[in-house]
């Protein structure tokens, strides 16, 4: 690997220096502006005794995924089959331009990602290309979600729902010597989810990887929406689920920060989200960097859930996550973007197009 490991005295050492941030991987400190070979680093960590136990008689009969268990609520089973994989050739910005101020975004813009991909039943055929954020999970109060969950990213990863109950051997996340097989999933190897939408867990939500490796799986691109819907309440028209986070050096074979929404940056490449005069809509925005960020939406404006006042722009944190309804009534071409105006600058914006 690349990336050079340093003791606590070193790190303060270059702390008092002006040096980088820590992070630390599997239990190891490294300078945050080293050029780590995660891949390398994921391969080389040492293996916890219940998961190599767990993978060594996997590897004796095969995955077997059986029936899907029964919900255990008395909805439906939701069984999806989901990937992680490299993605070489993903393009932050694939027109090359920035929309909103009419110019071009010059220098490389192409990275290798690490994404969440939906397959048919048994992995046999994918469900359309790798994306980001990954495939939206979707249950009903009272249904189970079983995710078969196959590792093909190189590096050990894992998948970690938020808000949707589970039991800690389903959580998804790595824990040192106390690790059991979903928190430590190997490459090439596969883990059964099983997850409940009991009643108070309706809402939106996201799942992201949070194995020996976090953050940087993450800030790579593994990371997608869960929604757990009350059935008695009416979809909206349109629906949106929204990521800001960020491509960020060293974790990115590029010298350039980019500030995205669903893994692209700058209006003409960030989704273009439209609607009509009359229709409900609702967006789900969630953010999932290191970074506060606040979302503003043009000619608009919503009921804030938490004071119950109009607004038209609100703050998030790490891993929050808002919810915007309102009836649409205002044609035009408008922005939605965030509102920390480096952010904002740096590609953090997109088109909402309303028409009659």
């Amino acid at each position: 690997m690349s990336g050079r490991a340093i003791g606590r005295r070193g790190f303060l050492a270059a702390g008092a220096a002006g040096g980088a941030a820590l992070v630390t991987l599997g239990g190891i400190e490294y300078r945050a502006d080293a050029k780590l070979d995660v891949e390398a680093m994921g391969n080389r960590m040492e293996v916890p005794p219940a998961v190599a136990d767990y993978y060594h008689r996997q590897s004796q009969t095969g995955y077997v995924a059986g029936p899907a268990p029964r919900a255990a609520g008395g909805g439906a089973t939701r069984e999806y089959w989901i990937k992680a994989v490299k993605v070489p050739d993903w393009d932050i910005v694939p027109t090359h331009r920035d929309a909103m101020m009419d110019r071009p975004i010059k220098g490389k813009t192409t990275i290798t990602a690490l994404a969440y991909q939906r397959f048919a039943p048994g992995f046999k055929q994918a469900m359309g290309r790798p994306q980001i954020p990954g495939p939206l999970i979707e249950a009903d109060v009272g249904d189970t979600v079983v995710v078969n969950f196959r590792n093909e990213c190189g590096t050990p990863v894992t998948m970690h729902p938020h808000g949707i109950f589970y039991t800690v051997d389903m959580d998804g996340t790595y824990k040192g010597r106390y690790t059991t097989p979903g928190d430590f999933v190997e490459n090439g190897h596969t883990f059964r989810y099983i997850w409940e939408a009991n009643p108070d867990t309706v809402g939106a939500w996201f799942y992201h990887d949070h194995g020996p490796m976090d953050p940087i799986p993450v800030f790579k691109g593994l990371f997608g929406p869960l929604i757990v819907r009350d059935p008695t309440v009416p979809l909206p028209d349109r629906e949106f689920f929204i990521c800001f986070h960020s491509f960020t050096p060293p974790y990115i074979s590029l010298d350039t920060e980019f500030m995205c929404v669903n893994g692209r940056a700058y209006a003409g490449n960030t989704p273009t989200l439209r609607a009509k005069t009359g229709e409900s809509v609702t967006w789900h925005v969630y953010a999932l960097d290191n970074n506060f960020h606040t979302f503003h939406l043009h000619g608009h404006r919503w009921v804030d859930t938490d004071g119950g006042y109009l607004i038209d722009t609100k703050t998030l944190g790490p891993a929050d996550i808002i919810t915007v309804n309102y009836t649409e009534d205002n044609p035009g071409r408008w922005f939605y973007h965030c509102h920390v105006f480096t952010h904002l600058h740096m590609g953090m914006n997109g088109w909402y197009l309303v028409t009659e």
